[in-house]
């Protein structure tokens, strides 16, 4: 049975993505003003992730995705700091510093984490994007690799986030005059990029990845990743031989 909200609860959002961010703003518009309500974030910021690839080639582009919680809304606390657990019999919710906040309800909207699909080594030596620092990571290495006078980068992945990554980093290698000593490959188990978005969304993204020269191989799956290299195997989709193999990488 839901609680009905009475004068002094409080509830407490975890979370300022997207899933937190709504949630809180629709509490706003529908609890009572005497409900206390208040949002945990570890940054404090709310970050338009779908445009973060952006940031990648264009580090002032940070400040148009990354948005103070507090100016998104209109009445709720905002908190920051990193949840370290919830303890529901005690309705606690405990925080790395070592602080605590009590409640009466809590939505939990901490987000999500990169999946590995258990690929052996991808944990260790794959960037990962799902934060600003990661976007800055991946530049910072891809860089190192421009400016070593070229190499190869390797996304695996063709879904939203592969295909805009691999494209800015062909892009940012274009700008910097040396694209033709960089390689950028796009790994893809399914046998077509962007797989489940509309076919013609797919031949778009295609032909504007091959547009800059990003060599794309689907229906590969990466099976294993080392310190420098990629293990390949083909997938269940795959329509050619050409998906198997070691691919070696500076930038994965």
């Amino acid at each position: 049975m839901a609680r009905v909200p009475t004068p002094g609860m409080r509830v407490v959002v975890l979370g300022g993505g997207y899933a937190g961010l709504v949630t809180t703003r629709k509490l706003e518009a529908e609890l009572p003003a005497d409900v206390d309500l208040m949002l945990v974030d570890e940054t404090g910021d709310h970050l338009i992730q779908h445009e973060l690839h952006r940031a990648i080639r264009r580090p002032e582009f940070v400040d148009r995705i990354s948005l103070p919680l507090t100016d998104l809304l209109d009445r709720a606390a905002v908190r920051e700091a990193t949840v370290a657990s919830v303890d529901r019999e005690e309705r606690t919710v405990r925080l790395a510093d070592g602080g605590e906040i009590g409640y009466d309800v809590v939505v939990i909207a901490l987000g999500a984490a990169t999946d590995y699909h258990d690929v052996p080594g991808a944990a260790e030596h794959a960037l990962p994007l799902k934060r600003l620092p990661h976007a800055s990571r991946i530049r910072r290495e891809f860089r190192g690799v421009l400016d070593a006078g070229g190499g190869r980068a390797v996304v695996a992945g063709a879904g939203l986030s592969g295909v805009q990554t691999a494209g800015e980093l062909a892009q940012l290698a274009r700008e910097e005059g040396v694209a033709d000593h960089v390689e950028v490959v796009l790994l893809e188990a399914d046998d077509r990029v962007v797989p489940g978005f509309p076919e013609g969304f797919r031949a778009a993204v295609r032909e504007e990845l091959d547009r800059l020269d990003v060599a794309v191989r689907t229906g590969t799956r990466v099976a294993a990743a080392g310190p420098d290299a990629v293990e390949m195997e083909q997938s269940d989709r795959s329509a050619g031989p050409d998906g198997t193999g070691t691919l070696p990488y500076d930038l994965l």
